[in-house]
């Protein structure tokens, strides 16, 4: 038995109908490097059974405190029955990529069923026309609840059904798993929430009064202009900075790495930087495209891990903070948004280390209200559209940037040729973007709502567009 921490519990509060709060990962494998002629859900069982002590959260579901008074357990789950989580699924003719992607925009709406544990795996036949890869190829798309996992400890997980070598030998865990305790009674249960509550409260309260006092003084320097955190407090209204609808558009596509990091060399860069600068210049493309291009620059958070040297093990949940930064969507030279956007990062963690940002982010993220009260707070904040009222304030989009192994991957003796993240959408952010670097590519994926972008195609062109402008700036001199 392990209680959710802040941030795990406030992924569960915000869920709703329109922003089920699962991330995903989508891996493309190459079935002509396995000695399987086909794949099916058996063997995708027996292979996720040989490994799945790698990750003990997958046989876990969730324990509600009475009343819902107190943030819920995770516990073994008696019934756990792996076949009940891996689906299999096929693509009609020809089983090419926007058949692929058009099935997984509708996979994602899907919430996860909240009375077992908090994940699914499908896999999907059929990919015949797919560059990069054989005819008969499969896709896997996993989906687990973001309580669970955060982006390093997805990655970790997502790993779990994987191997370095094509016929590996199941793996033994490297970290502890979460112990299960015999569960508490009601009345113990409800006297351990009081008594949670009344002393988590003083502690949050501490932990933020304690900076409070610099974060005074450095919001007033930031009003005065002394000082400059890399991003705007206030980013203009864009469609995508309203409530999502049910639905979801899903779009990917990959860059070769070394080019990625050719061009962050002769801009004297990052490769995130570079990202970032590549999604500035599609949502640039795209808003101009349809004549809603605002003239003040588009703000972007960057999820982060926060773990310290004492939390490495990544079974614990969710350990991430972020960095606001603006996407400079306003400059439309290329290479001159790039070193605008270096600039803005650098100053934004240089704000994020003086502010000591990471230590409040959880909690503040996270928030200090009951779960009833959470719930409540979200379904009321889409039903009234609060946040479309408001406007949006920081950011407009996510950008989230998580780096792979750079080496082979396989899945019963199947190569992996990409892998992207999906993340999930929150009220006011309509848009979310996920880097992935591995196996010398870099994975750019987008998830959003027909509602803001209804031809994913298009947006992901924007995206090439804005690569291809990148290239043009910084030519590789080798």
């Amino acid at each position: 038995m392990q209680q959710l921490n802040i941030q795990d519990a406030g992924f569960i509060y915000q869920e709703t109908r329109k922003t089920p709060m699962h991330i995903s990962g989508l891996g493309v494998f190459d079935q002509s490097t396995s000695k399987h002629k086909r794949m099916n859900k058996a063997e995708v069982v027996a292979y996720i059974e040989e490994r799945i002590h790698l990750a003990p959260i997958l046989k876990k579901r969730l324990k509600k405190v009475p009343y819902d008074l107190e943030r819920p357990y995770w516990v073994d789950d008696p019934k756990f029955d792996l076949r009940n989580h891996v689906f299999q699924l096929a693509l009609p003719e020809p089983g090419n990529k926007q058949q692929l992607s058009e099935l997984v925009s509708y996979l994602i709406t899907q919430p996860l069923d909240m009375r077992k544990p908090l994940w699914e795996v499908y896999l999907i036949e059929g990919l015949n026309d797919f560059d990069g890869v054989g005819k008969g190829s499969f896709a896997m798309l996993t989906k687990i609840h973001h309580s669970c996992v955060d982006g390093a400890s997805g990655n970790h997980l997502f790993a779990a059904l994987v191997d370095l070598v094509p016929n590996a030998e199941p793996r033994q865990a490297t970290e502890p798993g979460l112990e299960d305790e015999k569960m508490p009674g009601r009345y113990q249960m409800l006297a351990q929430a009081y008594l949670h509550n009344l002393t988590g409260a003083v502690e949050q309260t501490l932990a933020v009064s304690r900076r409070l006092p610099k974060l005074v003084k450095m919001g007033v320097e930031l009003w005065q202009g002394k000082r400059d955190a890399g991003a705007k407090l206030v980013v203009p209204m864009t469609r995508f900075n309203r409530t999502p609808d049910r639905e979801r558009a899903f779009g990917f596509t990959t860059y070769d790495l070394a080019t990625i990091k050719a061009i962050k060399n002769a801009a004297g860069t990052t490769v995130n930087d570079v990202m970032v600068c590549i999604v500035a210049g599609a949502l640039r493309r795209f808003l101009e495209h349809y004549g809603e291009l605002p003239e003040q620059a588009l703000g972007a958070m960057l999820p982060k891990n926060i773990r310290q040297g004492d939390e490495k093990n990544l079974q614990n949940g969710n350990r991430v903070g972020g960095l606001f930064v603006t996407m400079h969507t306003d400059i439309a030279d290329a290479a001159e948004r790039l070193l605008a956007i270096n600039n803005s990062t650098q100053k934004a963690k240089q704000f994020s280390d003086d502010a000591d940002t990471d230590a409040i982010f959880p909690s503040l993220m996270g928030g200090f209200l009951y779960p009833r009260a959470g719930k409540a707070f979200a379904r009321m904040t889409q039903r009234y559209h609060l946040m479309e009222r408001l406007g949006p304030m920081v950011l407009n989009t996510v950008i989230t940037n998580v780096a792979g192994p750079d080496l082979d991957l396989y899945h019963a003796g199947a190569r992996q040729y990409c892998f992207c993240g999906l993340p999930p959408l929150i009220d006011g952010v309509g848009i979310s973007h996920a880097v992935y670097s591995s196996q010398g590519k870099v994975t750019l994926a987008v998830v959003s709502c027909p509602q803001m972008i209804d031809d994913a195609e298009f947006y992901m062109q924007c995206c090439q567009d804005s690569f291809d402008e990148l290239v043009e700036a910084f030519p590789d001199e080798d």
